[in-house]
């Protein structure tokens, strides 16, 4: 969490806690080259769901990967893709993730626990790094 906050501090990205309504629990925007995160503290289930969300929401602001309905090259499937393997890239590294199997660290809840992250995303970083078969 310390890399990501470091990461937002040098980009000048401030990452607020601020009531989200509807569904909303963390989202990010960018306006005129300065992009702000917002966080809904109250929705947010842990720690480790906190890091992910930040770290998804740092992935759209520092790949510019913001969708707009009215852009069909900027679709939201794309843009939620970027963001998520640019949060997985600055998470947790293919290297450390292949150390820490190798180490016997193999179930799913082991690993969302020894790099501090939620399951889904676990799912999602072992996907992205070819290691996963399961659903």
């Amino acid at each position: 969490m310390d890399k990501l906050m470091k990461i937002a501090m040098q980009k000048d990205i401030p990452i607020i806690d601020m009531e989200l309504f509807g569904k909303e629990e963390a989202l990010s925007h960018s306006m005129n080259g300065l992009c702000i995160i917002a966080i809904d503290k109250r929705k947010v289930k842990s720690h480790a769901d906190y890091k992910v969300k930040s770290a998804h929401e740092l992935g759209h602001c520092i790949t510019a990967s913001f969708y707009d309905e009215s852009c069909p090259v900027t679709t939201r499937g794309r843009m939620e893709q970027r963001a998520d393997i640019w949060a997985i890239r600055n998470t947790i590294s293919r290297k450390a993730l292949i150390r820490a199997l190798k180490n016997g660290i193999t179930e799913l809840w082991e690993l969302s626990e020894h790099f501090g992250v939620t399951e889904d995303f676990m799912k999602k970083a072992l996907r992205y790094y070819n290691l996963w078969n399961g659903n």
